[in-house]
């Protein structure tokens, strides 16, 4: 049974005032974390000076890779509080069926991220079938591209790490009171301090969550806790302990519509209602998840040239998926998929999946040296580390056909909750070996080696036990780069890696013959040239070119009717450039401002007419720019504004439907002052400025079903927060 519990605005007031009235002592020493930084920033700087994602503990100056980093400080400006909303600051990421109420993913550089591979926690491997709570992270580090030196097993895109707070030297306790136009309100409490010697940091929130979409309201609480504690002066071990429960209806897509009568959609509907939501039926059940996870970690310094440091990681998910969901549509003379009919309909399916237990754990060990050899200077990095998934679903799962409505006049339909398909479990588990070699050829030229060899093993069977699938690999993913300081502000690099990606069949039993089986693993590889100019040393410009191939599976026609889906069917080539102008112009003007122009692009396919189409919804041109001003007129107040521009997003596989070019503009102002010596800061935002509306997305899902989501509707957003 999952623990559920309440984080009302009374609980939160609650614990504010217990952890004010600790005891004063345990308020005055914080000497035992003198060696902890503060990254914490009041007001947006933007400025990136390292990221803990790309593995080689180098500046960002001086790393040969792509990275972007959303600090606090924009994520608190932009009022960002979820995924999607965070993805909006980075041209090169973009949604990937990101809908009110359900789980978020995301693409970079034109590819889905694979939600049990790509994201970390601290640097490691989290899922994110579950919903992701911000309130208590620092952070969010982005590594662009390959990541197998990195992480092994992973899509191609690159990974995502959440850096989570950590205790602090000064105690604080901030409390931050939020609503919007749409009603919903939300309370969240960061304190810091200490117990004795340890130092604590502490989070908590209680959300009502009110959406612009018809019949999608929900709730949610969140609380995390992290712990320091210096062993000695060169040891120091720490704990992390997060728990987040949301429960809310999800929003599904809508769909092209057939207006040839082919039995393919292939049209945008002339008519957008961003209010529609196709889940809304009496019989309709909230999606909810309740999720806890626990790191530990221990860092240690044994010698001056030697350090080390282990962590371990484990995550667990229960899940009750259920939805009203739009599949296609029978009320045609053609059965139309993937799609709608001309006239609107569509065929809802009642689905339910109730107790989805995900487990995830990861735990990785490494040591690091610096050493002199062959008259060269060199840092070594070896280490092994492990990770594994298992997912244990209900025996039996919903997916019954109810009835058609339609996306101009929906109607109700009865509820049929009987359990009647199979479900697939899977097991994953993967033990890595590592080493990366970062040597100073001369004073301005360094290399970087990079070799993980990652033993594999995943497994699926039917509920029942049937159709029991193993597979084992070991596969190698080596790393090179060089990097050349062409001036004191000034660096280029050239780098080529490999990376490695595993893709399981969906489990439905009405599209595919090997249904939920898991395939063998594949290769990816990248070139990537880049140039980082610090033109002041908080403002920094760069550069990165970048060509990716990516194998897939695809799906090879049978006998039986039904597609067989197969390993390496297809490939995919993604080329781009990428251009980022971030930092502190100067003491009133902050930016950070990107660009990304991409041509993804099938390379070979089963369907000889895939071939040369493009990847369906990856823009070819995409623009994001935030700027901060403050204002010396009125010292406190500043204002800002973030335009997002993208053109090119294609959402049928043959390329004839296209998404209209899309620009948002968001504004916002804030205000810090003191009251009786306390911190205030006032926030006040427009999202989506012009309430124009326009389709955001329109994802193709691994079954084949197209789906496309609306923008958000203007959205007022006001907040209040108070340092005690």
């Amino acid at each position: 049974m999952a623990l559920h519990f309440k984080l009302t605005p009374v609980a939160c007031a609650t614990a504010l005032a217990f952890l004010l009235l600790a005891p004063a002592k345990a308020q005055q020493n914080p000497g035992s974390l003198a060696d902890v930084t503060v990254t914490g920033k009041a007001a947006p700087v933007l400025d990136v000076q390292s990221a803990d994602v790309g593995g080689l503990g180098l500046s960002w100056f001086k790393t040969p890779q792509s990275v972007s980093v959303l600090g606090a400080d924009i994520l608190l400006a932009t009022g960002a509080s979820t995924l999607s909303q965070a993805i909006k600051l980075d041209a090169s990421l973009a949604d990937s069926y990101n809908t009110t109420g359900y789980v978020e993913n995301m693409s970079v550089r034109g590819f889905l991220l694979d939600p049990s591979s790509n994201y970390r926690r601290n640097g490691l491997a989290i899922s994110s079938y579950t919903p992701l709570a911000l309130e208590n992270k620092e952070r969010i580090e982005i590594l662009k591209g390959v990541a197998g030196m990195q992480s092994g097993v992973s899509s191609p895109g690159g990974l995502v790490n959440f850096v989570t707070k950590v205790p602090v030297p000064d105690a604080f306790s901030t409390v931050q009171l939020s609503t919007n136009n749409n009603g919903g309100a939300k309370v969240h409490l960061d304190s810091n301090g200490a117990w004795g010697t340890v130092g604590v940091r502490f989070n908590l929130a209680s959300e009502s969550l009110q959406s612009y979409f018809n019949q999608a309201s929900g709730s949610r609480e969140f609380a995390s806790l992290a712990l320091n504690q210096s062993l000695t002066r060169d040891t120091s071990v720490s704990a992390d302990i997060e728990y987040h429960h949301k429960r809310q209806p999800s929003v599904p897509g809508l769909g092209l519509l057939d207006t040839n009568g082919d039995g393919v959609g292939d049209t945008l509907p002339d008519r957008i209602n961003p209010r529609l939501n196709l889940n809304d039926q009496s019989w309709s059940l909230p999606f909810e998840t309740t999720n806890a996870a626990l790191q530990l970690g221990l860092k240690t310094r044994l010698s001056p040239d030697w350090s080390a440091q282990a962590s371990f990681a484990v995550q667990r998910a229960v899940i009750n998926d259920r939805i009203a969901f739009p599949d296609g549509c029978s009320n045609a003379a053609n059965y139309v998929y993937p799609g709608l009919c001309a006239n609107g309909d569509v065929d809802i399916y009642d689905f339910r999946s109730d107790g989805e237990e995900r487990t995830s754990w990861g735990w990785d060990a490494r040591a690091t040296r610096a050493l002199s050899w062959l008259g060269l200077g060199h840092q070594v990095t070896v280490g092994i580390s492990g990770r594994g998934n298992r997912d244990d679903l209900p025996p039996l799962q919903a997916y019954n056909y109810v009835g058609s409505t339609n996306i101009y006049t929906p109607m109700r339909l009865p509820a049929d909750a009987n359990l009647t398909e199979l479900n697939t479990n899977t097991r994953q588990r993967a033990v890595d070996s590592f080493v990366t070699l970062v040597s100073d050829v001369s004073t301005t030229v360094q290399t970087v080696i990079g070799l993980r060899t990652s033993s594999l093993s995943r497994s699926s069977a039917r509920s029942d036990g049937s159709r029991a699938v193993t597979i084992d690999q070991t596969i190698s993913t080596p790393w090179l780069a060089a990097t050349w300081q062409t001036s004191p502000s000034s660096t280029v690099y050239a780098s080529w890696g490999q990376g490695v990606e595993l893709e399981v069949v969906p489990n439905r039993s009405s599209k595919f013959v090997n249904y939920g089986e898991t395939l063998p693993a594949l290769k990816s590889e990248q070139v990537e040239m880049g140039w980082k100019w610090l033109i002041e040393s908080r403002f920094t410009f760069s550069a990165a070119v970048f060509s990716i191939d990516k194998p897939y599976a695809d799906d090879q026609p049978s006998v039986m009717g039904l597609p067989t889906r197969v390993t390496g069917g297809k490939s995919a080539r993604h080329r781009g450039l990428e251009l980022a102008l971030q930092g502190r112009v100067n003491s009133q003007l902050s930016v950070q401002s990107t660009l990304s122009m991409l041509d993804a692009r099938y390379a070979t396919a089963i369907d000889p007419t895939l071939v040369g189409q493009r990847i369906t919804n990856v823009p070819k041109l995409k623009v994001s720019v935030f700027a901060d001003y403050k204002l010396a007129e009125l010292p406190g107040l500043s204002v800002h504004g973030l335009l997002g521009y993208e053109d090119g997003k294609t959402a049928s596989a043959d390329g004839t439907a296209t998404l209209p070019s899309a620009m948002q503009i968001d504004v916002g102002l804030g205000y810090a002052h003191r009251i009786q010596g306390r911190a205030v800061r006032w926030q006040l935002g427009i999202d989506n400025l012009t309430d124009r509306i326009y389709w955001r997305e329109a994802p193709t899902q691994s079954w084949g079903g197209v789906y496309l989501f609306p923008s958000t509707p203007r959205t007022v957003r006001a907040s209040v927060s108070l340092d005690f």
